[in-house]
């Protein structure tokens, strides 16, 4: 009687496996479509995690400026043009700066009963006067108070914004809404606060 011997299989080499399945049209299509996916999500994440001008503002108590309070609400209907104040600066060096402490917030998630606040800090960076020339919300939802129009060099005003999810009927949405604040820097004339909410 012969005896039988179990055929052992062939030991294939891996990296030939792994090349033959890299030339494989279909699979490099796959591969190139993945390839692609993440360099967009991460183009995506990128401008989400660092296109906005979030800076921190050191400032003491007596930085802040009060005086002639801006109350920004939503405008019906079209925005008039802005009767503009921007005085012509014969020398750049000693043009106003805006700079904002953050132009995104997310509050995350929230009732629909909850009015939502917080607190951003506007600078003058410059050499002369920042004139907050005009303010206006995206929705009638959302105001903001600042507490002054005028901030001299080195100087800070407050800006309290408030979302009131309840305005509408926004449950189960996610809602953004903006401030628009238009001044005499004729560096940045339009600067955008933008805040967050997932209303449960």
């Amino acid at each position: 009687m012969k005896e039988l011997i179990p055929a052992i299989p062939k030991k294939t080499n891996r990296l030939n496996s792994l090349s033959e399945l890299i030339t494989n049209p279909a699979i490099k299509r796959v591969l190139i479509g993945l390839a692609g996916a993440v360099v967009i999500g991460f183009s995506l994440y990128s401008l989400g995690a660092f296109g906005t001008n979030n800076s921190k503002i050191n400032y003491l108590p007596s930085d802040v400026v009060y005086g002639e309070k801006i109350v920004a609400i939503h405008l019906m209907g079209e925005i008039p043009a802005k009767a503009s104040i921007n005085q012509p600066i014969s020398n750049p060096a000693e043009e106003p700066g805006i700079q904002i402490s953050e132009n995104y917030y997310d509050f995350g998630l929230v009732n629909s009963t909850q009015v939502l606040t917080r607190i951003f800090v506007i600078a003058n960076t410059g050499k002369s006067v920042l004139i907050i020339q005009r303010a206006y919300t995206t929705c009638g939802c959302t105001k903001a108070d600042f507490t002054a129009n005028e901030i001299p060099p080195g100087k800070v005003v407050l800006m309290t914004l408030q979302f009131d999810p309840n305005f509408h009927e926004m449950s189960g949405t996610t809602v953004r809404r903006g401030v628009m604040i238009e001044s005499n820097d004729p560096n940045h004339p339009i600067q955008e606060i933008w805040v967050q909410a997932t209303v449960r």
